[in-house]
């Protein structure tokens, strides 16, 4: 049938059904054609793969050992943007198209050395939206398409150099919620279409000049979730459509409500802390009937929590912080929980004892979830599981010993994990797999002599990945590793 799609493909587009040319036309969502191009490159020669080993550097922003300090690589339709100081414009909003050669400033927002800080990157549609600063408006929100031109001021919420700071940016269909203070009521919540004229006060939360402390905002099937902080803590769901809100939770005010994570259709898990430095883990289906606890955590709080399929993945059972004890029989290990009392469980008690093995970094992989774990035998290395005893494995003993290669920075890109990992004699750098048990490869050496390349934000755009990483000579900048089907991959250049 994959055969039959592909073919599918091209005969729509030798027949004009699907148009393709040098560029979108104008009012085309881009990063729709983006999405096409793709499928037609995966219909004709298969999916991507890393072209070997070697990354090079895109674009030396700023010369010298010191480097851009690159910061939060987002994807917007196959560019890549981000914050970075080229030493003479301080940190203005940077970019690179999906061939990673170069790198060229977007708009220099806020002249001079200072530069407008941009932060909060966020990709909703075809664009980029983010907080600056241009020295007359003070934090406001922005937005790009990745030229000079199309880089403008969304709205100035509040006039004067103070700015509105917003903050929280979560994309709910097609609006943008966010939390802002105007001057006149208060941080509350908003929302825009990227428009002056879209850009709405949401809901007051506390009337008048006074405000709430509103957090952990999270899309959830089409709405809005956060966590408001008064004299209670309470969990609401705003309707991305109409606006109206409704509160699903309601605690006391020395209780604390975060790690809102959707899962499956209909379920959001959260944790509560009633105020005595252990969670609850709870969830809810949208109404307060639907609303409840499934387990009690002692010691430190659940963390990490990630959905597969209609269930959570978590570690739960570490000592706290100051020492408390967690599961005294199994410590810190893998669980999960499908949203009932008899589905929360640990999923494998990869290291027995009070220890734990302590997973962290926890992401899916084609319906897997890969993790760093030490089972106390191996030391720090990648794990795999399906959600049973038996299905969670070691994927490779990447640095043989007890020391292990301690693997952060995970992404998933198109079929392959991407993440770091120390090796004796190479220090930090950069590694990939496309799940197989076994099926581990390095990247070539950024940092020379052992020394740290600590790669990070991994992303993809057209025929790269891109991602973060440190040359002592070079500082640290963005570098690109090809990434194309096989037969493209083939007449690259060795």
């Amino acid at each position: 049938m994959a055969t039959w799609r592909g073919v599918s493909v091209v005969v729509l587009l030798l027949s004009g059904v699907i148009g393709v040319g040098c560029g979108a036309a104008e009012g085309e969502d881009v990063s729709a054609v983006g999405e096409v191009s793709a499928a037609l490159e995966s219909a004709a020669y298969g999916g991507p793969q890393p072209c070997g080993p070697s990354a090079r550097i895109v674009g030396d922003v700023r010369r010298g050992e010191e480097g851009s300090a690159p910061e939060t690589l987002v994807e917007v339709a196959g560019q890549v943007f981000y914050a970075a100081n080229d030493g003479v414009s301080g940190r203005e909003l940077w970019v690179t198209d999906g061939s990673a050669t170069e790198a060229r400033r977007v708009k220099d927002v806020r002249p001079g050395a200072y530069g407008s800080t941009p932060r909060f990157l966020t990709r909703m549609g075809g664009r980029l939206f983010f907080v600056a600063d241009d020295g007359a408006h003070g934090p406001e929100l922005w937005l790009s398409d990745g030229t000079e031109k199309g880089t403008v001021l969304v709205a100035d919420i509040r006039r004067g150099a103070q700015g509105s700071a917003p903050d929280a940016l979560t994309v709910v269909g097609s609006r943008l919620y966010f939390t802002a203070d105007d001057g006149v009521r208060g941080r509350e919540l908003w929302s825009t279409d990227g428009t002056a004229k879209g850009t709405l006060l949401t809901q007051e939360f506390a009337p008048g000049p006074a405000s709430l402390y509103l957090d952990d905002l999270t899309e959830w099937n089409g709405k809005l979730a956060l966590v408001a902080y008064g004299d209670a803590v309470t969990l609401w769901v705003v309707e991305g459509r109409t606006g109206s809100s409704r509160a699903l939770f309601r605690g006391q005010e020395q209780s604390v409500v975060f790690s809102l994570t959707p899962a499956g259709k209909d379920r959001l898990f959260f944790l509560v802390d009633v105020g005595f430095g252990e969670a609850d883990l709870w969830v809810t289906r949208g109404q307060p009937f639907l609303t409840f606890p499934l387990r009690h955590f002692a010691g430190d709080y659940p963390s990490e929590l990630t959905p597969l399929g209609s269930a959570v993945y978590f570690m739960a059972g570490a000592e706290g912080f100051f020492g408390e004890p967690g599961d005294l029989f199994h410590g810190g290990e893998l669980w999960k929980s499908d949203g009932s009392l008899l589905g929360t469980r640990l999923v494998k008690d990869v290291r027995p004892g009070p220890e734990g093995s302590l997973p962290s970094g926890l992401t899916v992989l084609d319906g897997r979830l890969y993790f760093a774990a030490d089972d106390g035998v191996h030391g720090r290395e990648l794990w795999s599981s399906n959600g049973t005893a038996q299905g969670t494995v070691l994927v490779q003993d990447v640095e043989p010993g007890p020391a292990g290669s301690t693997p952060t920075a995970f992404a998933v890109l198109d079929g392959w994990l991407f993440f770091s990992a120390t090796t004796a004699g190479r220090g930090r750098e950069g590694w990939y797999s496309n799940g197989d048990p076994g099926r581990v490869d390095p990247m070539r050496d950024i940092a020379p002599a052992g020394m740290d390349a600590n790669p990070h934000g991994f992303v993809r755009a057209g025929g790269s990945v891109l991602f973060i990483a440190t040359d002592p000579a070079q500082g640290e900048e963005p570098w690109a590793l090809p990434f194309l089907p096989a037969a493209r991959c083939a007449r690259l250049e060795p």
